[in-house]
């Protein structure tokens, strides 16, 4: 396995950034039923989704990092 030149800049990059909030709205399904009453079922599960359909187009998206 190779890394990107700018593997070290990894926190900047924002297809890093949304697979990391995809991964927090898909643990908040899981963890808070609770949210059950207040939120239509599988709103966390549409955040998820979109959130990871972003960083997989911001992958694909040139990103200027310093």
């Amino acid at each position: 396995m190779r890394l990107i030149d700018d593997a070290r800049n990894w926190h900047r990059m924002w297809s890093v950034r949304l697979s990391l909030v995809a991964t927090v709205f898909g643990t908040l399904e899981a963890v808070l039923p609770l949210w059950e009453v207040a939120l239509p079922q599988g709103v966390f599960a549409l955040l998820a989704a979109g959130t990871a359909t972003g960083a997989g187009i911001a992958r694909a998206i040139k990103q200027n990092l310093p």
